[in-house]
């Protein structure tokens, strides 16, 4: 049994997807097929919510920079590396939270979770949006059964072995089952803020990463729920910043691999080519800075926009003084 006998860090959606590979003894590289379909369906996806931001072919640009995507291709489809299905249904949920059917949208958000549980870092967002856009009922409707889908998906284990499971996929408060011995970080560890001032920094900027993550989330919750009204852009906004938060100050750390689940967001900012053009450059850094600075970098992507957003208040504010 997973979890039990052996250790698995992600939801079981995943070993359910490449499992019949393995019983079917099937050529090793034909795993590659569903994580390959996965990523090339998260393309068309990426154009459906672009032609509801912007012109046809602004969608198309973004579509297109979306599928060469150096991360996306070195990781995903050459490497086979987790990310494509949870990516698939969190642009899946995105497009039906655009198109209103908000049942669907939560559906998709807990089966994109069951396959990793980074995915549920984006439940507030969607909770708050539909809080301002409808009534508290819906949002409390949509919440459980985002959440019985999350129950009924990790069934037997979350009733069998609930300790292992939930310890497995990191959920805060369970000891750790395999190990008793403390943990030390190594070169294969993921990579936090606070590696980059030397090993023995990466356990003690971990309080201080989950207060920073608490707090940006509290803060970018409050501000959804307190604007008038959250337009398509906005949203899809608000998912950018929630997932830059999330990979920048998750305290265990992040591979540089799991920038893949942005860069479809990355990519609707792009409104022309020269902005395709610094998208495609910003994933070849990524692939070839050091992976310390991993974090480093998306905190550089999270600040670029805000210090874009105040240059154009103050250029409109000295426009208007000076009529």
């Amino acid at each position: 049994m997973p979890y039990r006998d052996f250790y698995y860090a992600y939801p079981p959606f995943f070993l359910y997807l490449l499992t019949p590979f393995a019983l079917f003894a099937l050529p090793t590289w034909t795993m590659a097929l569903p994580l390959v379909m996965f990523d090339v369906a998260s393309a068309i996806l990426v154009f459906l919510i672009c032609l509801k931001l912007m012109t046809s072919r602004e969608a198309f640009i973004a579509a297109v920079a979306f599928a060469i995507a150096p991360i996306n291709l070195w990781y995903n489809d050459f490497l086979w590396l987790n990310p494509p299905p949870m990516t698939f249904f969190i642009l899946l949920g995105v497009y039906a939270f655009l198109l209103k059917r908000y049942k669907s949208s939560f559906a998709c958000l807990a089966i994109a979770t069951l396959f990793k549980q980074i995915a549920f870092a984006l439940f507030p967002i969607f909770v708050v949006t539909i809080l301002n856009k409808t009534d508290r009922r819906e949002a409390i409707e949509n919440a459980v059964l985002c959440g019985l889908i999350c129950f009924v998906g990790s069934l037997p284990y979350i009733f069998a072995i609930p300790r292992q499971y939930l310890w497995s996929l990191g959920v805060p408060g369970f000891s750790n089952v395999w190990s008793s011995a403390p943990f030390t970080y190594y070169l294969g560890s993921p990579t936090n803020l606070g590696v980059v001032f030397g090993e023995n920094a990466y356990n003690c900027a971990k309080p201080f990463l989950l207060a920073a993550l608490l707090l940006s989330f509290a803060l970018l919750c409050w501000k959804i729920f307190k604007a008038k009204n959250v337009n398509s852009v906005g949203f899809v906004t608000y998912i950018l910043y929630a997932l830059l938060l999330f990979h920048a100050f998750f305290p265990r750390g992040i591979y540089k691999y799991y920038y893949a689940a942005m860069t479809p967001f990355d990519s609707m900012l792009i409104r022309s080519r020269k902005a395709a053009v610094v998208f495609i450059g910003l994933n070849v850094l990524m692939l070839l800075i050091p992976r310390i600075l991993t974090p480093w970098l998306i905190v550089f992507l999270l600040v670029l926009p805000l210090v874009k957003l105040k240059a154009r208040r103050s250029s409109c504010a000295n426009d208007t003084g000076s009529n």
